[in-house]
């Protein structure tokens, strides 16, 4: 999609469709400044064309109350559009962000349906809502983008969607620099989130490790991103026996991805020129569990539901995103990206239950069940972000079916050390609607997993808080001197139910809150 600013007035600016939010007061629309636009339109009607004195009559007994996320089209032969879409806010005072995304991916879903090439976003005014234009524009433009996030792309004999692809916001004066900011991180924002969708709805035999590894390298490339690629020969350099392990069983093996965004001088400026209000430039490393596909290995999953496995790389595919909209914001912060990519299959070959692996850090583990992969992977991971010492590790991972139990669908799971951190990720949940839950981890978690036979055991005795022990299992490959935290994104990450903003399959969820999460805390 093309996003431009005009400073034009409304009912004057050409377009397919003009988009008019309505706020709600009582249960009835305010339909004032929409009136007054329409009475102030000088385009020449057509001839037959209704008069605008029955504007106010068609809405009202349409039935149309500005309830949030409802829409009204309606023909309006006084503006240069000629078609209205009023899009219902709810009540004045009352506006969420997610609202704001919601009813921007049903406009754009209606859009659409209506074959409108150009649509005209009216602005609210400043006394109807409680945000400012740059945060208006920022999810109005993820809302309408997302919600038409492309689907079925392997369907042979498919026609190319034809969704609006020029979308204009109408300031009311002049074109201000926030507006523009509001729509630039908005287009930021949702290519890093559509980036992560497209991975996890890639089949596995499409995207194996190496084939992650060749997407991750096309993109630093083309956002000024460092990568490395670490194959079999160098992980066993490095004694990452977690990451060999869980990929060996598989003809496509295992690789270390390894992102960079470095701020170029001392203390102050990115590469695109932006300086840290703190300072001093954080280090920060993400680090996401790229599991192409999980079959369980030899602790073989049911076959139901086993195809949703190609989304075991939820975890990599969100960190990535996050890589995406950092290196197109320029935020100033040393950023690491770290994705341990392999694939869990049972052949002759492959770590069987009781066997002894000895990970990257030297600690040695009991694999009781190979299908608890995901901690081997992420612990080799986290102990080679920490080789740095940076300021902050956040990895992200569909890691337990546990957390899904305890949390459902919409909220990730968050654990970890790091007090700062913990509060930045909750709050930039928030913003973001890509929710967490701080769920707790202590001394306890940790001694479930001291193992009988080696240091470690890949699993807790138990059922009970497995997706904390998973955590405790992580903690081990941390060093304590640094702000540390964990997000299970098992259930946030895949859906059968398709949104206002996100059709079925991936929803790409962490790649916005990790973006976020590390524009605040270098802001």
């Amino acid at each position: 999609m093309r996003w431009t600013i005009t400073r034009t007035a409304p009912a004057e600016t050409s377009g397919d469709l003009l988009v008019f939010p309505v706020f709600q007061k009582d249960d009835k629309p305010l339909l004032k400044s929409l009136l007054e636009l329409a009475k102030g339109g000088t385009h020449k009607p057509a001839p037959g064309s209704s008069p605008m004195v029955d504007l106010k009559k068609v809405i009202t007994t349409g039935g149309f109350s500005a309830k949030a996320e409802s829409i009204f089209p309606v023909f309006c032969s006084r503006t240069a559009a000629g078609w209205l879409l009023l899009a219902g806010m709810g009540p004045t005072g009352e506006l969420t962000l997610e609202t704001i995304r919601k009813v921007a991916g049903k406009v754009a879903t209606q859009a659409k349906a209506m074959k409108a090439a150009r649509v005209l976003v009216h602005l609210p005014g400043p006394q109807e809502m409680l945000f400012d234009d740059r945060t208006f524009a920022r999810c109005w433009v993820e809302g309408a983008e997302l919600a038409l996030s492309p689907t079925g792309v392997l369907k042979t004999g498919k026609k190319k969607d034809s969704y609006p692809r020029n979308w204009k916001f109408l300031a009311r004066e002049s074109i201000p620099k926030d507006l523009q900011i509001g729509v630039h991180e908005g287009e930021a924002y949702t290519a890093g989130c559509l980036l992560a969708r497209e991975l996890v709805n890639m089949p596995p035999n499409y995207l194996t490790p190496n084939e992650f590894a060749s997407r991750a390298r096309k993109m630093a490339r083309a956002e000024g991103l460092s990568c490395t690629v670490l194959g079999v020969p160098q992980l066993k350099k490095l004694g990452m026996g977690g990451i060999l392990a869980v990929g060996q069983g598989s003809s496509n093996p295992p690789r270390l991805i390894v992102l960079e965004h470095k701020v170029s001088g001392k203390g102050g400026a990115s590469s695109k020129g932006k300086a840290s209000a703190k300072g001093k430039v954080p280090s920060i490393a993400l680090v996401g569990k790229g599991v192409t596909f999980d079959s369980g290995g030899i602790s073989l999953k049911p076959g139901a539901g086993m195809d949703e496995m190609k989304a075991d790389m939820g975890g990599a595919a969100a960190v990535l995103g996050a890589a995406q909209i950092v290196a197109r914001l320029g935020l100033p912060v040393n950023l690491q990206v770290i994705i341990p990519a392999a694939e869990n299959m049972p052949d002759g070959g492959a770590v069987k239950p009781a066997d002894v692996i000895t990970m990257a850090n030297g600690k040695t583990v009991e694999v009781l069940n190979t299908d608890a992969e995901g901690r081997l992977i992420l612990a080799d991971a986290l102990w080679y972000a920490g080789r740095r010492k940076p300021d902050y590790i956040i990895d992200a991972a569909t890691l337990t079916g546990a957390c899904v139990v305890a949390l459902g669908s919409h909220f990730a799971g968050l654990m970890g050390t790091g007090g700062e951190l913990i509060e930045t990720l909750r709050q930039a949940g928030g913003e973001t609607f890509e929710r967490v839950w701080h769920l707790p981890l202590v001394k306890e978690h940790k001694e479930i997993m001291e193992g009988t036979w080696s240091d470690l055991q890949n699993i807790g005795g138990g059922r009970e808080g497995g997706a904390m022990t998973a955590a405790a299992f992580l903690w081990n490959f941390v060093s304590e001197e640094t702000a540390w935290a964990h997000l299970d994104i098992a259930g946030p990450a895949y859906s059968n139910k398709a949104s206002a903003i996100c059709p079925k399959g991936g929803t790409g969820f962490g790649a916005r809150l990790l973006a976020r999460a590390v524009q605040i805390l270098v802001s």
